[in-house]
This record gives C-alpha cells, structure tokens and sequence, in this order.
C-alpha cells in the first residue's frame, strides 16, 4: 500500500514527465532544421540580394556622374565616378563569389563583360575632355546608356532570382513549421488526455480528503467550530485530517475561555474612557466613531453607532483629526490661543483639542480626540492679562511726568548740576527709559490679544521697508560699531503692509541683531521672492543662540538665558509674531552657536490694483 502523497504524485507524473521530454527533444530537432532553412537562406541569397542593390545604386550614381560632366561640372562629376567605381566592382566581384543558383553564373559572366565594355566607355568619355561636350553627349546617348541599362537589367535579373529562392525557402520553412504546429498540437492533446485521466485517478485518494478539511474550514469561518474530519488513510492527507481535528478542538476551547476575556476587556476599555471628566472620542482611519465618554456625548453630541458613516466634527476641530488620520503627526497645541469654546448646561467652557494617532505595527489604527477643560486656566490668563494692562497704563503717565523732570534737570533748568549728579540723571534716564519701553510692550501686547488694534494695509515696495529700516537703525548700528547693510532689489513687487507696524517689526529684528553682534560685526537685511510672498531676512554674524531656544523664541516673556543683552520684558518678538501673522505672513528663525542668527518672515505679495489703503485688518 502506497502510504506517502510523494510516491502517488511520482507514479502520476512521471508518464507526462516523459511526454514532455519527447516532446521537448523533437521540438529541438524541428526548431534545429528550420534555423538551417533560414541560414540557407540569408547565406546564400541575401548576400547576393545586397551585392545586386549596391551595384545598381552605385551604377545610378555614376551615371548621374556623367551627367554632371555634360552639364559642365566636370570636378563634381569626376570625384562621383572615382567614388563609385570601386564601390560597383566590390559589389560585382561579392556576386562572382555567390553563385548558388542555376542560370546565376551566366548573369555574373554577363554582368563581367558588360563591366568591363561600360568602364572602357566611361574612360573614354573622360579622355574626351570638357571642351568635346558634343562629343562626350553623343557618346553618352549612343554607348554608355544603352551599356547602362543592359547592366541594370543583369542586376534586376541578378535580384530577382535571388529573391524568387527566398521566397521559395520561406514558404519551404512556413510549409516545415505548420506540420510542426500540428503535430505539437497533437501530441498537445494527447497529453492533455492522459493528463485528465491521472488527475481522475489522483483525485479519488487525495482530493477527497481535501474538501473534507475546506468544507470543514468553511464552516469554521463562520462559526461552526464543531467540525471533524474523517481521517481514512495514513499518510499525509490522513495527518492533515487529524491536525486539522486537533486544531479545531484547541479553538473550541480557547473561544470558551477567551470571550469571557474579550467581553470585559472591552468593558475595562470603555469604562475607563468613561471616568475620564473631560471629553474623549476615539475613531477609526475613516473617521467613524467607535468610542465616546459621556461628557464627549453630552458636549459633542457623538453617539458610536457601529457602521462606516464618518464623524461630522466641529469645523475648528476637523483639520487637525483629518490631518492626523492621513498621517500627520499628532495635534498637541499648547497655547490658550488654540482653545475652542463650546457650551455645556448653558454655560460657555473653553477645551483646547488634542489629537493623537494610534497606531500598532501593521499601522494606523484610528485617532483619539481629547479635550482638555481649560476654562480656569484662560479665565486666569485673561486676569492675568488685565491686571498687566491695567498696571502698565497706570505706570505710563507717572514714567512720563519722571521722564519729563529728568529731561528739565539735564537742562539745567532749575539750577546746574555737579559732574557725579549728572551720570545719576543719565543713569536714571536710560533706566526709565528701558521701563517705559517695557511698559508700552506690554500695552501694545494686551491691545493685540483683545483685538483693539487695526492694520491700515497698503502696497509698499520692499526695497521701501529695507530703506526705513536702514535709515532708522543706522546710527544705532554706527554707534556700536556694526556694519549694517541691505541687498534689495527694486524690481520686487509691493506688498500689502502697515508701515508703522512693520517697522516696529524691523526695529525690533535688528535691534536684536545689533544686540547679540560684537563689535566690528555685520548685519545683513534682504529680500527675495517666495511664491506669491515677499521673504525677508535679517542676518548678522553675532554670538547665536542654542537649538533649544529657537522653539521658544516667540513666546511671551520668554528670554534666551545667558545672553549679554540688557534684561526686557521678553515681549518683542511675540508681538512682532502677532503683527506678522496678521499680515498673513509667517516669521520663523535659525541660528548656529558662534556663527550668527537668521530672523526671517514673509509678506503677501500686493493685488494688481491702485496704490490707495486697502483695508483696515483687525490684529486679533
């Protein structure tokens, strides 16, 4: 008894085994003879077919050779004879040597005399010279051109008979080839039925057991875990039969144990989203709710429903989750600025959005939403920020009226002053001078977070805002022994800009250049086109600042630690942020230690219009 599925595939195959090495080996022979047939045919004819061409084209041309002669270019008809010549006798001496047919050695011997009689005439006709032109035509009419086209009519002969056995020897192979096809296909179906005949035979030891164990995975698929299969042999497909039997009692079991841990871990899962006080939804890759704790129920009104249709989100909410879910990096704002507010039981709360990927190894899986009550933190932020207006608006007029009255002492003007009490005054000057900037950075940063400052909009060249720049800032840069320079061109187009906002931008950009650039240092401002947008630089060669600053640079209060500059408020670059954004643009910066900064920000490009004001913007 056979006890393997290897020696019963052996003894089936092994009879179509041998057809296909006879049949192989004779499709070698047959493929062997037609490739003689066709080496007959391009040895012996086709060289011949060519040397016939190449004499009647070189005979062409120096027959044209004469004509040209006649026609008075002698030089010109001359140097196409002597090209020719031996081009015509190479190709008459390849069709000597190729006589493979009946009746082709006579045309040779012909084709020889009549080489011979034409060139005879041709030198003939050139020994004439130019002078005997009626000579030379009368020769021409008379000899060469009936000489030419008796070759010319060897040559086609020549060709024509070559041509005729190719086409013999092609239908010969096309007549080899279609017996070939015929008996392959024969032979084709013959195996094809023995073939048939194995795989019935085959079919009924093994392919039986074999549907046995789909139908009873089938089953299985669906549900049916109480599925056996008869094992009726021992060999492998008896093997399978058991494994498969084995399979399906260990599932049985792990079901029985494992839906009991499925059910409360899903319960776990949502019954700890549900603790959570703020609220959390988590969706698919396709934007369908799968989960929501109830205060995501009761603030969103997301209710998981079970099927594919997508989460409406609130549209403040919709790019950051459409973003992480094409495979974004995760929406992690910090900022008060991002918060968005909703209304829960009648009163308004302020949420600022978190959106998280989740993703396993095999990808991304869906995305959770969190949204973080920060209704107390804005409210004391918002204190925070009245409380600062309010104390800087109170400290404005009393820094004025001491401003004034150090102003009237260093005039003298209520007595003069000693050496010692005049570098006091200078010393309190510029302290009350540095206090009353702080002060009014302060201000200008309350009025742009509560949105009481407006943009008046207007086309300015860039070559414009570099130049007030300079011109500003120069004898600042001068002072402290710093190059400042531009490169500008005039031919950019204008922008869209509030002069006195961004100058306040510049002024505060390269005030922090000079600042930050030793002496004998340089400052560089530029411009260039970006897209639809202006770009604009301010580079200087100074100290630099750390790579883990440079996140930071733009926050309020925030002071790169460690800097030789003279302590502020750390509210100049927030500001010149805010102007920047409200003009559309962007600011960004980049700094290497000990190599110098780059501060740069975009502007949008001016529409095609006339050069009034083209809009108050407000700066919220």
């Amino acid at each position: 008894m056979i006890k393997t599925l290897r020696t019963k595939l052996l003894i089936g195959i092994t009879p179509l085994l041998a057809i296909m090495v006879g049949l192989g080996l004779w499709a070698i022979v047959m493929f062997s003879r037609l490739g003689n047939n066709i080496d007959v045919i391009l040895k012996e004819n086709y060289a011949s077919v060519l040397a016939a061409e190449g004499m009647k084209e070189s005979l062409e041309r120096i027959d044209s050779a004469f004509l040209f002669a006649i026609v008075g270019k002698e030089a010109e008809g001359r140097a196409q004879f002597d090209e020719n010549r031996p081009i015509f006798a190479k190709n008459l001496k390849t069709e000597q040597g190729n006589v493979t047919l009946p009746g082709e050695g006579r045309m040779a011997e012909r084709l020889t005399g009549l080489d011979t009689r034409y060139f005879e005439l041709a030198d003939r006709f050139f020994e004439l010279g130019p002078e005997r032109k009626e000579e030379r035509t009368q020769l021409y009419f008379t000899q060469l051109w009936q000489v030419f086209k008796d070759i010319k009519s060897e040559a086609d002969a020549v060709l024509a008979i070559n041509q005729k056995n190719m086409e013999d020897e092609s239908a010969r192979a096309r007549e080899a080839a279609a017996l070939s096809t015929r008996l392959m296909v024969t032979i084709l179906l013959v195996s094809a039925a023995v073939a048939s005949l194995i795989a019935f035979l085959l079919s009924r030891s093994f392919l039986e057991p074999i549907r046995a164990v789909t139908r009873g995975a089938r089953a299985m698929t669906k549900g049916d875990l109480d599925q056996v299969v008869p094992a009726t042999t021992k060999d492998e497909l008896g093997e399978l039969a058991t494994a498969f039997n084995a399979m399906a009692r260990t599932i049985r079991e792990f079901q029985q144990s494992g839906t009991a841990r499925l059910l409360r871990a899903q319960k776990t899962a949502q019954a700890t989203i549900d603790s959570f006080p703020d609220p959390v939804v988590v969706v698919d890759p396709a934007g369908s709710v799968e989960r929501a704790n109830p205060a995501a129920r009761r603030i969103l009104g997301v209710v998981p429903t079970g099927d594919s249709i997508p989460w409406m989100p609130p549209p403040l909410l919709r790019p950051a989750i459409d973003e992480v879910l094409t495979g974004g990096p995760d929406h992690l704002p910090t900022s008060f600025e991002n918060a968005i507010c909703f209304r829960d039981n009648g009163q308004e709360r302020y949420f600022l959005p978190r959106v998280l990927a989740i993703r396993l190894d095999e990808g991304l899986l869906g995305a959770a939403v969190v949204l973080m009550d920060v209704t107390k933190f804005r409210l004391v932020d918002q204190l925070k920020s009245d409380m600062v207006s309010t104390v800087s608006h109170e400290l404005k007029t009393p820094l004025t009226g001491i401003q004034m009255a150090i102003h009237l002492l260093l005039e003298e003007v209520v007595g003069p002053l000693t050496t010692k009490q005049t570098e006091l005054i200078l010393a309190a000057r510029q302290d009350s001078e540095r206090l009353l900037t702080m002060v009014n950075d302060l201000l200008d940063m309350t009025r742009i977070e509560q949105g009481r400052v407006r943009l008046d909009l207007t086309p300015r060249t860039p070559a414009d805002l570099v130049d007030d720049a300079m011109i500003r800032m120069e004898s600042k840069a001068r002072d402290q022994g710093i190059t400042l320079e531009s490169h500008v061109s005039r031919e950019l187009p204008p922008v869209l800009a509030d002069m006195d906002r961004i100058g306040h931008v510049f002024d505060n950009l390269v005030g922090n250049a000079l600042a930050h650039t030793r002496r004998g240092g340089t400052v560089r401002l530029d411009a260039e086109t970006n897209g639809d947008s202006i770009q604009f630089r301010v580079v200087d060669n100074g100290e630099g600042i750390a790579s883990e600053h440079l996140p930071r640079l733009f926050e309020k209060f925030y002071r790169v630690p460690g800097t030789r500059r003279e302590s502020g408020a750390g509210l100049g670059l927030a500001i010149a942020r805010e102007i920047v954004v409200a003009h559309g643009g962007q600011i960004d910066a980049s700094s290497q230690i000990g190599k110098g900064t780059v501060f740069t920000f975009t502007l949008p490009t001016a529409p095609a219009r006339d050069g009034a004001a083209i809009s108050e913007v407000s700066l919220l």
